[in-house]
């Protein structure tokens, strides 16, 4: 998707590549599903809301949120789906699971409440990204401190850092 391609395309060449695989294990393993009405019904349902609207919403949400969300969001799933379990079902979660659920929610919160690149001082694309205020000794290169080099806005005003070293 970065590098030009449509959400769509990429979406269906990855799902349509993986259910190119999936037609084997069905017939080697899937005569349950098939085995009456009731059965297959459960199984479209599956395969249609949850998985299928559930992915084509994930894709359309990946073209508007920060790289950093796309990435984090997957992480919520098997942990309200632990929770939907024990009050729904009635499934027993052992101590450790809560534990586990715990520093998912810890960590959650601690993405939440970091900083995003709206809040730092980011400059304008290429303008030199301050880091420091040490000058190089005589003669010497600079490693660190002064300016690290340029940033430079990308894709949906995603700063990065463009490699260069700029004198100070």
């Amino acid at each position: 998707m970065n590098s030009g391609v449509g959400r769509a395309a990429s979406m269906g060449a990855v799902f349509g590549g993986g259910g190119l695989l999936l037609p084997p294990v069905l017939l080697l393993t899937g005569a349950p599903l098939l085995a009456s009405r009731e059965n297959f019904a459960v199984s479209a349902y599956m395969a249609l809301v949850p998985m299928f609207l559930g992915y084509l919403l994930f894709g359309y949400g990946l073209t508007r949120v920060p790289a950093s969300t796309a990435t984090t969001a997957p992480l919520v799933e098997p942990a309200v789906a632990a929770v939907l379990a024990v009050v729904i079902v009635g499934e027993r979660l052992p101590a450790l699971g809560w534990v586990g659920l715990g520093i998912i929610a810890v960590v959650l919160v601690i993405l939440v409440l970091a900083p995003t690149p709206s809040t730092l001082d980011v400059p304008s694309a290429g303008q030199p990204a301050r880091v420091g205020a040490v000058r190089p000794p005589a003669g010497g290169a600079l490693l660190t401190g002064g300016y690290a080099g340029a940033v430079e806005t990308g894709e949906a005003g995603v700063a990065r850092h463009t490699g260069r070293i700029d004198d100070a």
